[in-house]
């Protein structure tokens, strides 16, 4: 998963992250602080010198070295101390003489030598033995400078460092290489003055000091004891030297492990001692970078590295890794080898090594988070629906692959989601991109993203642009048989739950006609919008047909009943007795019947959207007048007030006069006749912010709860006893609803059995 795969689902960085990574770094800290770094640190440190390699060491030091050679000659260790007096004339001129000799035992030339050391600036050890007693020299060597030759090996027995100020039994010792250093300078050396106390054997360490080897055994300037007794050397060979006097010939002296020791051969005790005087003389000691400062070094390193793993693809963040790796190890090298800076590595491997772990398990977390997320966004639109046993639920994340049947039970879902959707697309290729309708899918950027041959063809054909979904409509709209706005089915399409449906005629390839569902779905926040053509020609023509038809029999009917109309009409004034009678029935009954069909074909103009709608400004005030007025005399037949209430001043409303005076009178008279004798009708207008609203409120028989919803289809009459002997068409209401619904209106109404029923006629004031 790359950087761009990251997207909106979850944020790259978080807080439970960045304590996660806060805990690791705790982690690490924790070991370092246990020890566990402290072989590979170490070795670390020795494969720097060894990389490094020798250094030149200072030319004033020189060792003076008790070697094979001059035990051969001079007789077997320990060598009479006649010859260190012997010494110490032949370098007469050296400007500091120190012994790695220890002269605790007395012996016949002590004497001897001790006016010899008394003549020159000479140092004797100090040694601390296995018993923790402190070895001092002679009492007749007393007045003159000693130092411990005590250096600390670590825990695998290389000397890497030592400490100039030991505390012991109350006594303060420093070391041989800062008392040769002090003469050598004429400086006191910086030795620690915090006073302490010792219990019993406990050793005290301070001025701890990294010694910088300069190499190999025999790196610094070495002659033979035998020599330099035999004279081999001039005087003026010594002139101004430090010189270190010890014992190097196998068996015969101590060794000790450094750096450079790969093959595990020691170097002598003397030329360790050298070597660290060398390292005060030249101020080239190992510092190492402060603990403090360090790990805010690694805390930088481990925060970049989880920033750039985070944004990076696995392979080039373990490139990045590994490159981090190297530069830390380069960068450690530069500063050991050329500013003697010591950066313990180790902590910052284990950091980029874990930063790299942790970001890998993140973003694995993530896409984990993300395939969950898109299991329960797929689940419930698969035709079959995946559902989980609840003894087999599994936590989300990666921490569900680590509980009982985890991964199985993932894989298993991913498995079944995956042949589900292959059957899902199988079946939408099959269903929506079939020759039956025509398809056209609008992505979130609105632009055309699925079109199938049939819908190509077809708005080919016709020049209809399909580039946008915008171009589209305002394209089609030409086409619409019902003439609609294209920013009104725009908008209709984007706020309509169900979408909108529209019909357009199609010239060629031959005149069809097409019905359009649009409708608009919401996918992980992005808008799609989609229609399909359905072929509805046969449909439109049957309906054109039945509009054909029914022209043709109104006309032929109309003719005929007006006929029948005029001649009973006429019968009934001339005639008498029965037949007078059976004329008035003949007028009346083709007077209702001549209502029935003015009605019904009323309604059939208007559903095929054929009435004429003409709008004009109008007061209701005077149209509620007039309809109380008209049908005051059939309210005066049933004993049925009409009563009005209306308001002094109202605004006037943009409506069709006629359809709606016809609308008020149905619903009036229907009240009238659904009442029984000594009720009243109520015609109340009601002017409101945004809506004009005429209620007509009757205290009649009521409508049954069961008949409610189907008071608006055609011929529907109702079931109650009260009211089926009551005459009607079952036209009224069904004519009043589309009437209104026609001019922009909205007819609704309420009804208790028993209690009578209020008919509502809202008109919206702006439209």
């Amino acid at each position: 998963m790359g950087a761009a795969g990251q997207s909106g689902h979850t944020k790259i960085f978080s807080v439970k992250k960045a304590i996660i990574c806060l805990v690791v770094l705790g982690f690490v800290v924790l070991i370092e602080y246990a020890g566990f770094f402290i072989g590979t640190n170490n070795y670390f440190y020795d494969l720097s010198f060894r990389i490094r390699g020798s250094i030149p060491p200072s030319k004033d030091v020189v060792i003076i070295a008790i070697d094979d050679k001059s035990l051969e000659r001079l007789g077997r260790w320990p060598l009479s101390r006649r010859y260190y007096a012997t010494l110490i004339d032949k370098i007469a001129d050296a400007k500091v003489i120190a012994f790695d000799i220890i002269m605790a035992e007395p012996t016949d030339d002590d004497l001897l030598i001790a006016g010899a050391i008394r003549r020159k600036n000479a140092v004797l050890p100090v040694l601390i033995d296995e018993n923790r007693d402190i070895l001092h020299p002679l009492p007749l060597f007393s007045g003159v400078l000693t130092g411990h030759v005590h250096v600390e090996q670590d825990i695998d027995g290389i000397v890497r460092g030592v400490y100039h100020t030991l505390h012991l039994s109350g006594r303060r010792l420093h070391s041989l290489s800062s008392v040769v250093f002090g003469l050598a300078t004429n400086r006191i050396f910086p030795h620690s003055t915090e006073k302490r106390y010792t219990v019993g054997n406990d050793i005290l360490q301070y001025d701890h000091m990294y010694i910088n080897y300069c190499g190999n055994p025999g790196s610094i300037a070495t002659a033979s004891f035998a020599d330099v007794i035999n004279g081999v050397y001039p005087t003026s060979y010594f002139k101004d030297k430090i010189v270190f006097v010890g014992v190097t010939a196998l068996g015969a002296g101590d060794r000790i492990l450094t750096p450079f020791s790969k093959d595990r051969r020691g170097m002598a005790g003397v030329e360790g001692q050298a070597n660290i005087y060398n390292t005060l003389i030249t101020g080239s000691a190992i510092n190492t970078v402060p603990k403090i400062l360090r790990w805010l070094m690694v805390i930088s390193v481990a925060a970049f590295s989880m920033f750039c793993f985070l944004r990076l693809t696995e392979q080039r963040a373990a490139f990045l890794a590994l490159f981090e790796l190297l530069a830390i190890a380069v960068v450690t090298y530069l500063l050991f080898s050329f500013f003697n800076i010591w950066l313990v590595p180790s902590a910052f491997f284990v950091t980029i090594f874990l930063m790299f772990v942790l970001a890998y398990i993140f973003r694995f977390n993530d896409a984990v988070v993300l395939l969950d997320k898109a299991y329960t966004a797929l689940v419930p639109r698969l035709r079959w629906g995946y559902e989980k046993n609840g003894n087999e639920h599994i936590r989300e994340g990666i921490f569900g692959f680590f509980t009982e049947r985890g991964v199985r039970m993932k894989s298993q879902i991913l498995n079944d989601v995956s042949t589900q959707l292959g059957f899902e697309k199988e079946l939408t290729d099959r269903a929506l991109l079939s020759d039956i309708h025509g398809v056209l899918i609008f992505g979130p950027d609105k632009r055309n993203m699925l079109i199938n041959d049939l819908a190509q063809g077809l708005l080919r054909e016709n020049n209809i642009e399909m580039a946008s979904s915008e171009i589209f409509v305002k394209s089609l709209a030409g086409f619409m048989m019902d003439k609609m706005d294209p920013e009104v089915v725009l908008e209709g399409l984007s706020s309509a739950k169900d979408g909108l449906s529209f019909t357009v005629s199609l010239e060629r390839p031959s005149k069809t006609f097409y019905k359009v569902d649009a409708s608009c779905f919401e996918i992980d926040d992005g808008s799609y919008r989609l229609f399909i053509l359905s072929d509805v020609t046969r449909i439109k023509e049957l309906e054109m047909l039945k509009g054909h038809i029914i022209s043709v029999v109104s006309h032929e009917l109309k003719t005929p009943l007006t006929s029948i109309q005029g001649f009973s009409e006429i019968l009934a004034d001339k005639l008498e007795g029965k037949m007078k009678n059976f004329a008035e029935i003949i007028h009346r009954e083709s007077e209702r019947l001549a209502r029935f069909l003015n009605m019904f074909l009323d309604i059939t103009r208007i559903e095929e959207g054929r009435q004429p709608i003409k709008m004009a400004s109008v007061n209701l005030n005077n149209v509620i007048r007039e309809v109380a007025l008209a049908l005051k005399p059939i309210g005066d037949k049933s004993s049925i007030t009409i009563n009005t209430d209306i308001p002094e001043k109202t605004d006037d409303i943009k409506i069709d006069i006629d359809l709606t005076k016809q609308c008020i009178y149905n619903l009036v008279e229907n009240a009238i006749k659904y009442s029984p004798p000594d009720r009243d009708v109520i015609i109340k207008l009601k002017d409101e912010k945004d809506t004009i609203v005429v209620d007509i409120i009757d205290h009649g028989y009521g409508i049954k709860q069961e008949d409610i919803k189907k008071v608006f289809e055609k011929f529907y009459r109702s079931s109650s006893d009260k009211t089926k002997n009551i005459k009607g068409s079952g036209l009224g209401l069904t004519f009043v609803k589309e009437a209104v619904e026609a001019q922009g209106g909205r007819l609704s109404f309420v009804s208790v059995y028993g209690e009578g029923s209020t008919f509502s006629i809202t008109f919206p004031k702006n439209r």
